[in-house]
């Protein structure tokens, strides 16, 4: 390779990685950031919610005017911060829902141009201002298109039936059947999925029916509607038990 093809891809590289570059956690819990092109204390600074000149105090700079790319900034802040490790079928929204916070925020705070676009084991900084939670219950690893967390398979249950789990959906709505043994539909309703419109998340929904006049077995069923032409796109379901009247 020529001297002059060597300095292009050495270019091309290190112009890779100056743009992937972003927020990188210590294992103190220190927050650093690794400037972009294009980026000034101010953008840094509103993307933390600290000032410019906090930024510059921790740093011992001492002309706001003088950074560069690929220059690592220590990030004072009061607010906390927490970790998270992007796994398999998470998108930015359940991630945030997981948290309780704007998926947008997250994305600021990453340097996120397109919040579609992350990747499994990506580690994204997510703000927040109270204790870690515990996300109840957590985002299942493999991602089906719908999946039915409650009811459990084989449990009893009575009118009205609250159903949730995760899916996606056009405008979010999800259709719910209850069905008895024979297959027959003995309540209908629809489950609304709690994610930014065509995005994976939680969803729930409470479904009335008429109940059989003994214990038996039933079929819950949870499924998107194509608007197109009204065709079942997704379905997903589960025996229960449905208590006699």
């Amino acid at each position: 390779m020529s001297r002059r093809a060597k300095l292009i891809t050495l270019v091309l590289v290190l112009s890779i990685l100056l743009t992937t570059a972003g927020v990188v956690v210590s294992a103190d819990g220190e927050i650093w950031h690794i400037v972009k092109w294009g980026e000034n204390l101010t953008k840094i600074a509103a993307m933390y919610g600290v000032t410019v000149e906090a930024i510059m105090t921790a740093n011992g700079l001492t002309n706001p005017n003088l950074i560069y790319a690929g220059q690592k900034l220590l990030i004072p802040s009061s607010t906390p911060y927490i970790t998270h490790i992007v796994q398999r079928g998470e998108t930015l929204s359940s991630i945030a829902w997981l948290y309780g916070v704007n998926y947008w925020d997250i994305a600021t705070l990453n340097g996120l141009a397109n919040p579609n676009l992350i990747y499994v084991g990506q580690v994204l900084l997510i703000p927040t201002t109270g204790p870690v939670p515990t996300p109840t219950p957590p985002v299942p690893v493999v991602q089906e298109a719908i999946i039915i967390s409650t009811p459990t398979s084989d449990a009893t249950i009575t009118s009205p039936v609250t159903v949730t789990g995760y899916g996606s959906a056009f405008e979010n709505t999800l259709a719910v059947r209850v069905l008895d043994e024979t297959g027959a539909v003995i309540g209908e309703g629809f489950a609304m999925v709690d994610a930014e419109f065509g995005q994976y998340g939680p969803f729930t929904g409470t479904v009335t029916y008429a109940a059989p006049a003994t214990t038996q077995l039933g079929r819950i069923q949870v499924f998107s509607i194509s608007m197109r032409d009204g065709a079942t796109v997704h379905l997903a379901s589960v025996t229960i038990m449905l208590r006699g009247s």
